[in-house]
């Protein structure tokens, strides 16, 4: 099984090099390696995919099911763009919409514009950090908690976070 994956992730990074298609699943990450350092990146749906450059390097998450492209640009002016495919993870149960249902390990990211203040219940469910217009939900063990998501005009959303 290892070496089925092994190679399947050389196979990928291979096509990644040529710009080709990268299709990845939910939790996924592949790390892009190229011969030069890195000076801009871009994705089109970030909360479908993050992105962490380090270098001449980038590592591509996998956040939620969804298509995507990324964009590498580099010191010399040069590009290259890859179009990005995410499959839902499989066992995943629906989500019911103001709910954010996630399995222990996994996290995502979830849109939060104007983000002053954010409140988590049952800290022991589920962390979170904020990260500009986002918050980041890290899923640490199963159960239940709610999640208030405070803008600068103190309007609040209130979402369902339930891990299993």
């Amino acid at each position: 099984m290892r070496a089925a994956v092994a190679a399947a992730a050389l196979l990928t990074a291979l096509a990644a090099r040529a710009g080709a298609p990268l299709a990845l699943v939910e939790r996924q990450v592949l790390t892009l390696e190229f011969d030069r350092p890195i000076a801009r990146l871009a994705v089109t749906d970030p909360d479908v995919l993050a992105l962490e450059p380090s270098g001449a390097r980038v590592r591509l998450t996998a956040l939620r099911g969804g298509r995507t492209a990324v964009e590498v640009a580099f010191a010399d002016g040069a590009t290259v763009s890859y179009d990005v495919a995410v499959e839902p993870a499989r066992g995943r149960a629906p989500q019911a919409p103001g709910e954010v249902a996630l399995l222990v390990g996994e996290e995502r990211r979830v849109a939060a514009p104007g983000l002053a203040r954010v409140l988590l219940e049952e800290t022991g469910v589920a962390r979170v950090r904020a990260e500009g217009d986002a918050v980041v939900v890290l899923a640490v063990a199963p159960g239940t908690a709610s999640l208030v998501l405070v803008d600068a005009a103190g309007a609040r959303q209130t979402l369902a976070i339930r891990v299993r």
